[in-house]
């Protein structure tokens, strides 16, 4: 998660994106999708990189709408929990 200084979400976007290629790298030997938050505090914008493909949700979620903000985190989770499951079997 990286925060958007003064609104910057693209320069925000890209120091982000830089972290996320940073944990690609770390975590080569089990290649994962890693995914990624951007906010200001009142918005929120979602991204994830999956090998060398990044995409980056163009939609701005905000806290004034806690049930589809809360709905795209927990969705975030859920994929994490299921590649850290798949992690485990192998």
């Amino acid at each position: 998660m990286v925060e958007a200084k003064q609104d910057d979400f693209e320069g925000a976007w890209g120091q982000c994106l830089a972290e996320m290629i940073a944990a690609q790298k770390l975590n080569d030997e089990y290649p994962i999708t890693i995914f990624a938050i951007v906010s200001n505090g009142d918005r929120w914008q979602f991204g994830k990189l999956e090998k060398n493909i990044f995409t980056k949700n163009i939609t701005f979620y905000t806290i004034q709408d806690l049930d589809k903000l809360f709905a795209v985190v927990n969705f975030i989770f859920q994929q994490c929990e299921e590649q850290l499951d798949n992690l485990l079997v192998v």
